[in-house]
């Protein structure tokens, strides 16, 4: 919450609580690994890559410009969302530059 606030999430785009948002560009694929298991997941390309900066100066990758993100269900009806600032479209959690936890 420090770094993201909520945040509002569909297929075609996350919203943060400051009004900032990265739209995607298509599905990329549905299935992705998580600690070296295949999940079901929804991995999407970002139309505009960008780095943004959120709250306290704060940004999702560094100075890398998210270039996708990834959803999956975590436990306890958690949700997972991953950003990588990657080329080529990501494989697994191991290439991801940040991820963030929501309920």
């Amino acid at each position: 919450m420090s770094i993201t606030g909520d945040v509002s999430l569909d297929d075609s785009e996350i919203v943060f609580s400051d009004g900032q948002s990265l739209v995607f560009d298509e599905l990329v694929q549905d299935v992705f690994v998580v600690d070296g298991e295949k999940v079901a997941a929804s991995v999407y390309s970002v139309s505009e890559p960008q780095v943004l900066e959120l709250l306290n100066g704060n940004t999702l990758c560094g100075d890398g410009f998210v270039t996708y993100v990834a959803t999956w269900a975590g436990m306890d009806d958690l949700t997972i969302v991953a950003m990588f600032d990657t080329q080529d479209v990501p494989g697994s959690d191991e290439e991801m530059c940040a991820s963030f936890t929501y309920e």
